[in-house]
């Protein structure tokens, strides 16, 4: 059996034992490569050393393939926040691998596995390595050293050079949702997910990692094994095939007196973003202060040409007001503001994110502070 059918062949079985895991897996692109010692994987791209992967039995590389893909879900990269890398990458490979451990995946020997950082968020382990480490007291990094070369592959510290760009971290953060949501269906969503979860500090928040997030809550998912995956048919593996409904997303932007220019700038290239990331969302603009001056539909890359008008006061009611009359089945509206002015008594019946320019006393909703003055 070829190192490709070995892969496919985990990825099913995966499926069939832990759905949410599988679905992940099936994700991931497979290219070989002599430069890699075992394996590395980016989100984009999943390098293997053919001789290595073909001495591994199944068990390990399901292992492999759930290491790997869980790595991108908690968004670990975008978490990293300056600390040293090679400490970083030991910290959420330990708390990656007792979360699969507590769901029954085979940890093999060599794996950075160590039951004292059970429960632990890979932040918290980082710290405890970081301690140890510079104190020279660093007993996992010894182990590590004492590891025979084999066993050592299966310590996932290797990297791909590429960058993993913000479409590419966006599809992975949707397809954990759908995920998600067919394990819940089926009783099998893993046990302690909320353990790996990003452990949000203030002014540190990075907003569109909980951006992500938000949307894929309102993404309404169908997933079905039939139609199956028609490219691995001939194999004899029917994996899933995904399918979804475009989400129709609500943004304003404040353009009242107080929202300087650098400041209108600065929201505007964020609303760029939002719009290379999901380029499936059909994205609901509103420009507004006082009142609603316009209102423009984009979708996908296409070109953005309109005026920014404004520069009075700061009310948000109207806005809610015009969203209820014209919009009524928005499930959700992200406000680029910096939080001063008047809101509505009541909060309305879809979530609202604030992309705050500073800190503000918010009635209702999610606050985001996305710049720091």
């Amino acid at each position: 059996m070829s190192v490709e059918q070995l892969l496919t062949r985990a990825k099913s079985q995966l499926t069939v034992k832990h759905p949410y895991f599988g679905m992940l897996a099936s994700r991931l692109k497979h290219e070989p490569s002599e430069n890699i010692r075992a394996y590395a994987s980016n989100g984009k791209r999943f390098l293997y050393n053919p001789e290595f992967m073909e001495r591994r039995t199944n068990e390990e590389i399901m292992f492999i393939l759930t290491n790997s893909v869980m790595h991108h879900i908690l968004s670990h990269q975008q978490r990293r926040l300056g600390r040293v890398g090679s400490l970083w990458q030991l910290a959420t490979d330990y708390a990656i691998n007792n979360l699969l451990h507590k769901n029954a995946l085979h940890i093999p020997q060599g794996a950075n596995f160590n039951e004292e950082f059970k429960d632990m968020y890979a932040e918290e382990i980082y710290e405890l390595l970081k301690e140890a480490h510079f104190s020279g007291t660093d007993d996992a990094f010894e182990e590590e050293k004492d590891k025979e070369e084999d066993e050592k592959s299966f310590a996932n510290t290797e990297n791909i050079d590429d960058e993993l760009d913000p479409e590419t971290e966006s599809q992975w953060h949707y397809a954990a949702s759908v995920a998600q949501e067919v394990a819940q269906k089926k009783s099998a969503m893993p046990s302690d997910m909320h353990r790996l979860a990003k452990k949000v500090i203030a002014n540190d928040v990075d907003w569109k990692f909980e951006l992500y997030n938000a949307v894929n809550r309102h993404m309404r998912n169908n997933y079905a094994f039939m139609p199956p995956n028609k490219k691995h048919i001939y194999r004899g593996f029917a994996l899933p095939s995904l399918t979804s409904d475009t989400l129709s997303l609500c943004v304003a932007i404040d353009t009242s007196g107080s929202i300087d220019d650098a400041l209108l700038g600065a929201f505007m290239e964020e609303f760029k973003s939002i719009m290379q990331n999901f380029p499936s969302v059909k994205i609901e603009l509103l420009i507004a202060d006082a009142k609603v001056h316009a209102h423009h539909t984009f979708q996908g890359g296409e070109k953005m040409d309109f005026a920014l008008k404004g520069g009075g006061g700061t009310d948000y009611r109207p806005t809610f007001d015009y969203i209820e009359t014209n919009l009524p089945m928005n499930t959700m509206l992200l406000y680029f503001t910096d939080g001063d002015g008047w809101f509505p008594k009541y909060p309305p019946n879809y979530e609202v994110l604030w992309a705050l320019s500073r800190p503000a006393k918010i009635p209702f909703g999610r606050p985001l502070v996305i710049f720091k003055h």
